[in-house]
């Protein structure tokens, strides 16, 4: 029982790791990888000459890659440029997908963060409801809601477990905040550059 509780943590461990060095490759796969988290539209020139050879341009505080193949661009920000040593759970990078080069068109950046992100923060989330919901069930099917003292118990493990979704849901947010005020600071950046 303990062997196969340790290989599948073995394996959801290498999953995230995979799924996180996946999501911060720079090859053209990472145009479609990952779950969009937003979308922003704008009318902007994109000019080739702004790229090296390897159609890389150094930000500030991060780095664009040029994929002219796939019409688009990544925006990866450097958290370690912000100040910062860390990056929380939902780190966000940019797909700007532009229509032609040296003109002014319209472009839309696509905000994506890594797969497993997304699942864990959903699976959290529906443990702590489900596990609520669950509790508060056979407890009432146990008999508990039969007294005034078991109902207010009921009511007030609920809250409880409504404040642990709402702190989720607070951090969640929070960070979210802090990666996108991140993103679109090297968005800026990049639009200073071109």
């Amino acid at each position: 029982m303990h062997a196969a509780f340790l290989l599948g943590a073995v394996i959801v461990l290498g999953l995230i790791v995979a799924d996180w060095m996946a999501f911060n490759r720079k090859r053209p796969a990472i145009i479609h990888y990952g779950v969009t988290a937003g979308r922003y539209h704008e009318m902007l020139s994109v000019r080739r000459q702004c790229f090296d050879a390897d159609g890389l341009l150094t930000l500030p505080r991060g780095q664009a890659r040029l994929f002219p193949e796939q019409q688009a661009i990544l925006l990866l920000p450097d958290h370690k440029q912000f100040g910062v040593t860390f990056r929380t759970a939902w780190p966000l990078n940019g797909i700007l997908r532009y229509t032609m080069l040296e003109e002014q068109s319209p472009v839309t950046l696509t905000k994506r963060m890594p797969w497993s992100s997304a699942l864990l923060t959903g699976l959290w989330f529906l443990t702590v409801v489900g596990g609520t919901l669950a509790y508060v069930v056979a407890y009432a099917v146990a008999g508990g809601l039969s007294s005034a003292s078991g109902a207010f118990l009921a009511v007030a493990l609920s809250g409880l477990g409504l404040l642990v979704c709402l702190f989720g849901l607070l951090i969640v947010v929070v960070a979210y905040r802090l990666e996108n005020r991140r993103l679109m600071a090297v968005y800026e950046e990049f639009k200073a550059a071109l």
